[in-house]
């Protein structure tokens, strides 16, 4: 394997499962261990594993080793504000600059959401979907540079929903959320829609952080 795919190979190995649970909050990831489970070397698992800290996934200490982030309740609250903030002027240019063609596919893949069975790994099902209706609410707002920024911020929303609540908790809510940022691009009002989605946005944040805080409470 050529250096640069095993590095990329890697990568995606890890955080793979990082998004399935397979390590959770705090968890020690042993170096020595994946490498020699990956065959190869510790250089291309720590290079991985820089790139995950980067992104803000695991915490790398110099002569202790690497572990999976831990955030308090405090902590995932802050990071939803930030990222609801961020949806919420992604949504507002969508509002602006959406064609009627780019709109109706927004609409189309949220109802995809309705057919999701319940006895049917929805969990998978929902978050391949909601994967991508927020990708087209960004295309949407023709803004690449923002867009890009924000992929990262989804990546680890979808890592704390796998750690705590799980994609279930908001099945339940999620087409009406979406359908409410949908009408309010379709109204062209920037303001409405950046309302809406932020408050899409926020309301996974009340899922997630409300889990770890009765999580926490429990112990």
């Amino acid at each position: 394997m050529e250096t640069a795919h095993k590095k990329a190979f890697i990568f995606r190995e890890l955080l793979q499962r990082l998004f399935t649970g397979r390590y959770r909050f705090g968890e020690r990831i042993p170096v020595k261990d994946l490498s020699e489970e990956l065959g190869v070397s510790k250089q291309p698992v720590m290079t991985a594993l820089n790139s995950l800290q980067e992104r803000g996934f695991v915490r790398i200490t110099a002569q202790v080793g690497c572990e999976v982030i831990a955030p308090t309740a405090d902590e995932i609250e802050d990071f939803y504000r930030m990222f609801a903030a961020v949806e919420g002027v992604i949504a507002g240019l969508a509002a602006r600059r959406a064609t009627p063609e780019e709109l109706a596919r927004l609409a189309e893949i949220n109802q995809q959401l309705t057919a999701v069975a319940p006895d049917t790994s929805p969990a998978e099902a929902y978050r391949q979907i909601n994967v991508l209706f927020h990708r087209q609410l960004h295309d949407m707002a023709h803004s690449s540079l923002v867009s890009s920024r924000q992929q990262a911020n989804f990546e680890l929303s979808d890592f704390f929903i796998v750690q705590t609540c799980g994609f279930d908790a908001h099945l339940h809510l999620v087409a009406e959320e979406h359908q409410a940022v949908i009408n309010a691009v379709a109204s062209r009002d920037p303001e409405r829609a950046a309302v809406a989605a932020r408050a899409h946005i926020l309301s996974v944040s009340d899922s997630v952080a409300g889990f770890l805080r009765r999580h926490q409470r429990s112990r």
